[in-house]
């Protein structure tokens, strides 16, 4: 995950594999990330003005059962996850354990795209459906 000038919150949305093509293509074909391999998602980022970041994110197997691959059967193209910028991920996760009761997706700070580490909680909505919020730690200088 390339980082626009220091985004603290970038919002995921997932496409088709031909949305996901089109707006590469539109956008100059910005670099994918290198998701580690047992994560199914090829992803880009868009960057604006104001600091605002936008992660584009696919399937690598359209009907495979890889969390974006489900995301887009269930619900189809559109705002999959909300990305926080922390210095230190696993006391974040520790933080919401300990003082919201709330339950990482994983047990542990996994890899992410690029180097980062990540971890995901999934948090009630007013609608009462649920958003995947991602916590990420950028790559250490050594990583990138």
């Amino acid at each position: 995950m390339l980082l626009a000038p220091n985004p603290v919150i970038t919002v995921g949305v997932a496409v088709s594999r031909e949305t996901f093509n089109r707006i590469r293509i539109a956008n100059g074909t910005p670099g994918l990330a290198k998701v580690p391999p047992d994560q199914d998602a090829e992803e880009f980022e868009l960057s604006f003005s104001g600091g605002i970041s936008l992660d584009l994110l696919t399937t690598r197997e359209p009907g495979g059962d890889g969390a974006i691959a489900r995301y887009l059967l269930k619900f189809g193209e559109g705002l999959q996850q909300v990305e926080f910028r922390c210095t230190n991920v696993d006391r974040a996760t520790e933080i919401l354990r300990e003082k919201f009761k709330m339950d990482p997706v994983y047990p542990a700070t996994r890899p992410g795209a690029d180097g980062t580490r990540v971890n995901f909680f999934l948090v009630a909505s007013p609608d009462g459906g649920k958003v995947l919020i991602e916590l990420y730690q950028a790559a250490s200088k050594a990583q990138s």
